[in-house]
């Protein structure tokens, strides 16, 4: 009997013991399009809630919303989710993908999985300062990480989204990226401009305007090549469709965006927006495209840092209008363009084109993207008044967990999110 059962497992195959339900080696091909959804719900998701309430887009009117709207509840209980999504459903299953692809040769891959990561890394930089990075993901080696600074972290975006150029133009090693990358369907030369316009944003936020113009003139060259993931429908919906689902009344469009818009005669785009939130609203549909980085934002930042370094009239106009029009476009109301820019105080005409206007059209035309909080902080356009006590928060707070258990977190009262600014905005 015991030579029978010994040999069972040669006779039938070494898999005999291993459950099918729970691999114990997963393929890049399985680890990228998981990781990118997770991205599109963190930065559609409680990113784009937070940041729009901040900057006064979008308000919360009901339940813990109304405590977040006035910033009492903004604490790192309140961004636990959001911190956990990011390190443990993204850039540690992006490191192992990473690593996977370079052990194996995969080079296309190791390029796409590079332009995810330095994205993730941004945009967590930007909304928490110093964060864990280069002695993470060491599991039981390693409980607590210390936290790199803005800076490094910024170094490493630019070092992860640079290799990737020579990366996407290696060899495959024999896996081929395809169907299964949810955001440009293995189209490598869609990945190199998304790494180049990642990079805009950075030098951007870093106010190095001429070499934010230098990675602009890579980047998009129109909407059908922004980052974005399309979901798919009300079975598996975009983060803002669930939100309104389940918590109907609880957020709703601020006041703020409303009077600028109504004053500017916007009305098409304001139609689209302003709907009550619940599952009708026409924007924020089920198959909702969330967007990531975008032609128009480039648009806006070309004419910003145009103008910034002296470029010519014309050029920033064009710029300025271009962004506009394709967020016309965005929201599906294209025929309103040409009378909405007809206006002089939305066109005043070559050579008058201002920041004020620039970051203007910006803060509409990219409602409740996360990035409008970037924008707000380096420019205070518009200028928003506190909803509570006499300052406008100008960070998150680090979830609950990494103060808790990691000892080289901050302490949660050294952390103060209305004086405590990220680097690049101090």
């Amino acid at each position: 009997m015991l030579l029978i059962c010994s040999s069972c497992e040669d006779f039938l195959g070494d898999d005999i013991n291993r459950n099918p339900n729970s691999p114990a080696d997963v393929p890049v091909t399985a680890l990228l399009p998981a990781a990118q959804v997770f991205v599109a719900d963190v930065y559609g998701g409680d990113f784009s809630r937070f940041a729009s309430v901040i900057v006064q887009q979008t308000e919360g009117v009901a339940r813990q919303w109304t405590s977040i709207n006035n910033y009492s509840s903004m604490n790192p209980a309140t961004f636990n989710t959001a911190w956990n999504n990011v390190y443990e459903d993204i850039l540690f299953e992006l490191n192992v993908a990473k690593q996977k692809a370079s052990d194996l040769g995969y080079e296309n891959y190791e390029g796409v999985v590079n332009i995810m990561i330095a994205y993730t890394l941004l945009m967590s930089a930007d909304v928490w300062d110093n964060i864990p990075y280069s002695e993470a993901f060491q599991g039981a080696d390693n409980f607590s990480p210390i936290f790199d600074t803005q800076a490094e972290i910024y170094a490493e975006v630019n070092t992860l989204l640079n290799d990737s150029f020579a990366l996407l133009q290696g060899v495959d090693g024999g896996v081929s990226v395809g169907g299964e990358d949810l955001i440009y369907g293995g189209g490598l030369a869609n990945w190199e401009a998304a790494a180049h316009s990642i990079l805009a944003r950075m030098h951007l936020h870093n106010g190095d305007y001429a070499q934010a113009l230098t990675s602009l003139s890579n980047g998009f060259t129109s909407a059908a090549q922004n980052m974005d993931y399309q979901y798919p429908d009300a079975a598996a919906a975009s983060q803002w469709y669930r939100f309104n689902r389940d918590r109907e009344g609880d957020i709703e469009i601020h006041p703020t965006i409303v009077g600028l818009m109504e004053g500017l005669n916007d009305t098409d785009r304001l139609a689209m927006f302003s709907p009550t939130f619940e599952t009708g609203h026409p924007y924020f549909v089920p198959d909702y495209n969330q967007e990531l980085i975008t032609f128009r934002e480039l648009k806006f930042m070309e004419a910003e840092c145009l103008l910034r370094t002296g470029g010519a009239d014309a050029a920033i106009r064009d710029a300025y209008l271009a962004g506009i029009e394709a967020s016309f476009a965005r929201v599906g109301v294209s025929g309103s363009y040409a009378a909405y820019v007809a206006q002089a105080a939305i066109d005043p005409g070559v050579g008058n084109i201002t920041l004020d206007l620039i970051m203007t059209q910006k803060y509409i035309g990219l409602f409740t993207d996360p990035e409008v909080f970037s924008d707000w902080r380096r420019t205070n356009i518009p200028v928003l008044s506190p909803t509570s006590g006499a300052n406008v928060p100008v960070r998150f707070p680090y979830g609950s967990d990494e103060t808790l258990f990691n000892a080289n977190a901050p302490e949660e009262d050294d952390v103060n999110i209305f004086t405590d600014r990220v680097g690049w905005n101090r």
